[in-house]
């Protein structure tokens, strides 16, 4: 039995696929149960003008602010108009930008019911950026309890911003099942969801297909696609994850490779692209971005 094999068993996964294509508006997971506790997509088509992607793991760590700033840089510069949407209360793309944090962020002027669309400030490649800003834990906790019982915010938060269809916004999420990941996934037309290649993201698919499901089984489900991130091709051990994770999927998922200028650019807070124009990586985030720009799905 391969390593790929023997990791698979370890975690119980079924890599049996249904061959009527039942489910195959899940795309890359199997059969899942709804959760009826999960918000619902209750918002009319017309109301989310821009193509709306959101970033979603389950795993901390995976990388899924660094692939915003890339993909934000990456899709301004195939020609698109990016706005980069700090949903993470860690406020990590303030960071990755290097923007000011002299704003107040979504968070403060959420809760303040002040308007959004002053708050972008200028990324890489001349998309915007919108970052959470800084809150307290009591701030934090009473945004949280209103998005629990409104699904609908953040649809009528981007609806009021007057984006346009020529738009995209790129939304970062918190690791885990909580309020703003599924705020994010109830306005979504694409998902990626970030794993990296080891036994952590493997074991913890499970719970991401049930998490996805009530999103997946609405009127006008996502397009969701997994992106394995910072895979090593030096190692075995990371090819191996990579096959295993295959496997579980049942399609090959997008990848991204590791690369030494990445991390660099987290560090200085300058644009991830500026220098892998000539490296694999580049050719990553470009395949990432052209699947980015197909036309968005009509209802």
């Amino acid at each position: 039995m391969s390593l790929s094999e023997e990791l698979l068993a370890l975690f119980g996964k079924n890599v049996t696929h249904d061959a009527q294509g039942i489910n195959a508006r899940m795309h890359f997971f199997g059969s899942v149960p709804a959760n009826e506790n999960s918000h619902s997509r209750q918002i009319e088509p017309a109301a989310l003008r821009p193509k709306v992607v959101a970033l979603v793991s389950i795993n901390g760590g995976v990388g899924r602010s660094t692939l915003v700033t890339a993909l934000s840089s990456g899709l301004q510069r195939h020609g698109e108009s990016v706005v980069a949407l700090d949903l993470d209360p860690q406020n990590a793309l303030l960071h990755h930008f290097g923007v000011s944090s002299s704003s107040p962020g979504i968070g403060r002027t959420s809760l303040a019911h002040g308007q959004w669309a002053p708050l972008q400030q200028p990324g890489f490649a001349g998309c915007q950026v919108l970052p959470f800003g800084t809150v307290d834990i009591e701030q934090q906790h009473s945004l949280e309890r209103w998005l629990k019982h409104e699904p609908q915010w953040l649809a009528r938060r981007l609806a009021s911003m007057g984006l346009t269809e020529r738009q995209t916004v790129i939304i970062d999420t918190p690791a885990g099942n909580n309020v703003y990941f599924h705020q994010a996934l109830s306005v979504a037309d694409v998902v990626l969801v970030v794993v990296q290649a080891d036994a952590a993201c493997l074991g913890t698919l499970g719970n991401l297909d049930v998490l996805l499901a009530p999103h997946l089984e609405c009127e006008r489900p996502p397009a969701v696609h997994v992106v394995v991130n910072q895979v090593d091709e030096s190692s075995a051990f990371s090819l191996d994850m990579l096959e295993a994770l295959k496997q579980r999927l049942g399609k090959a998922p997008l990848e991204v490779n590791r690369d030494m200028k990445i991390n660099e650019a987290l560090a200085f807070a300058t644009d991830p692209l500026d220098n892998v124009a000539r490296r694999l990586v580049s050719d990553d985030f470009n395949q990432i971005c052209q699947l980015l720009k197909a036309p968005k799905r009509q209802a």
